[in-house]
């Protein structure tokens, strides 16, 4: 894991996987995002293309900001909104692929738009630390470009929605700082915007909630205890999601690295660490195709408390859909982020459930390991690992977060399975010893079980078949079915209660 921190900090930090000896590298001082006048008609350093369908740039055409004519000539509605897409830092001077199938999903999804693409390779084909400088020229060249479409197109910032990419979400930030009051941008979306040179910086010098009437941002790949990410670890927006933490996705294979680098060199560092970070990417695309399967997002404290299953509550907005269709509110400077879990491939979403297990027998904090299996009216889950951890709320409840791929409609019965110890095995021998006794097998005696959904928010109540109290001993398998009436109002007036 230490020579993987080092191979990311020479690949995002030195820029060294260019390899250009020709470009010298300059101290980059911490721009000043100050209040500026709206940028007038000036040469920009980048350029734009109107998207009308295909996959590959050649079949776009270039918007020539002061010139009218190429307003007909690529056939740019000014009766219509205005989506514009803005690339982050390259290393190989291509437009990527997940360009035009962004482009694509959103003409497709919203048919009446005009769908531009911001291209500032030239810029971005730096080290590193000089793209990140160049970002706050990129954002007055599209600041430029907005002005005049305002005076030649007519255009109303307010229909203007901005989509950046990694620096692209700085991008779009800087050029938002330069409308204020009633003129500001309508909508930003950063899609995991870039953590280097910006993390830890007040809020003009990068993205931020005053850039836009409506801001929000997809954090996918972050910095984390063990190795350094690429994405921005702090809110950035009015609304942030965190998906699987925000630091590592599902299907994406840190530890490729090291077969990549030996085949590719240290360009097989970018195509590792892609993975997660243009995750972000995906995701928003999805919602635009998957419409039907909307990925929703909890908020949370962190990702931590999160993962204990206390957060899948959605009243008072506390929850809200990622990507295009997110509910567009303000939270407060001080909100916390919506953490959620998703599947490793598209469709990415996934069904949450919060799972609390009452015991009789634990008086003490302790942490235990079991397998859940869901049964559903639409199909069964089996072997969800879990680990229970004690609810602050009461000493007999614990609670843990499982996730499921599919839909498996109304929950009709569960098993439980006891496959470890409990993790504090000192403790376990306590336990032994005042339950069972040194020589017995210990039990966890199962009151009742509660699950509820996130997306449903329905509340279920599981009972053992046989007994008032299930014994669950370890390797053994326990069956769970939806408790009767007078079971459940029992269980909710214990809850209430406690």
């Amino acid at each position: 894991m230490r020579v993987l921190s080092a191979l990311l900090l020479v690949c995002v930090f030195t820029g060294s996987v260019r390899g250009d000896s020709n470009i010298t590298e300059t101290p980059v001082k911490t721009p000043v995002k100050t209040p500026v006048k709206t940028p007038v008609k000036t040469l920009l350093k980048s350029s734009f293309h109107l998207y009308a369908e295909g996959s590959v740039f050649e079949e776009t055409c270039a918007l020539v900001p002061f010139r009218s004519e190429s307003l007909q000539r690529c056939g740019y509605n000014t009766s219509l909104p205005l989506v514009l897409i803005i690339h982050g830092w390259t290393m190989n001077g291509l437009m990527e692929q997940w360009i035009f199938n962004l482009a694509s999903a959103l003409k497709v999804r919203l048919a009446q738009v005009n769908v531009l693409i911001s291209d500032w390779r030239i810029l971005a084909l730096q080290p590193y630390p000089i793209a990140a400088k160049n970002s706050r020229q990129v954002g007055r060249d599209v600041a430029a470009l907005l002005q005049w479409l305002e005076e030649a197109g007519h255009l109303s910032l307010d229909r203007v929605h901005l989509i950046g990419y990694s620096l692209g979400a700085h991008v779009a930030g800087f050029a938002g700082s330069h409308f204020r009051g009633r003129r500001k941008v309508g909508r930003i979306t950063g899609l995991d915007p870039a953590g280097p040179h910006f993390e830890g910086l007040p809020a003009f010098d990068r993205l931020s909630p005053d850039d836009a009437q409506f801001v929000d941002a997809i954090h996918t790949f972050t910095k984390s205890s063990i190795m350094p990410g690429v994405g921005i670890k702090q809110s950035v927006a009015h609304v942030d999601f965190y998906p699987n933490g925000g630091s590592f996705q599902p299907g994406c294979k840190m530890l490729d690295i090291y077969s990549n680098v030996f085949q590719y060199g240290l360009q097989g560092v970018p195509k590792t660490i892609k993975c997660a970070h243009e995750r972000a990417v995906k995701l928003f695309t999805d919602s635009l195709i998957n419409t039907s399967q909307p990925i929703i997002g909890f908020r949370c404290r962190d990702d931590s408390t999160f993962n204990k299953g206390r957060c899948l509550d959605c009243k008072q907005m506390r929850c809200n859909t990622l990507g295009y269709d997110v509910r567009q509110e303000r939270a407060g400077r001080n909100a916390k982020g919506l953490y959620l879990k998703t599947g490793p491939e598209a469709p990415y979403k996934v069904f949450h459930y919060q799972i609390r297990v009452q015991l009789t027998n634990l008086m003490e904090p302790v942490e235990t390991s079991l397998f859940l299996t869901l049964n559903g009216t639409r199909g069964l889950s089996r072997d969800l690992p879990l680990t229970l951890y004690q609810d602050s709320s009461s000493p007999k409840a614990f609670t843990s977060l499982a996730a499921v791929a599919a839909d498996l409609g109304h929950l009709t019965s569960i098993r439980l399975v006891w496959k470890g110890e409990l993790v504090w095995s000192n403790w376990l021998r306590s336990i032994r010893n005042i339950w069972n006794g040194p020589d017995q097998d210990l039990e966890l005696s199962v009151w009742r079980i509660r699950i509820k959904s996130g997306e449903s928010q329905e509340k279920m109540w599981f009972c053992g078949v046989s007994a008032e109290v299930t014994l669950l001993k370890a390797s053994e398998e326990q069956e769970f079915k939806r408790c009767s009436s007078s079971s459940m109002a029992n269980a909710q007036r214990t809850e209430t209660q406690t």
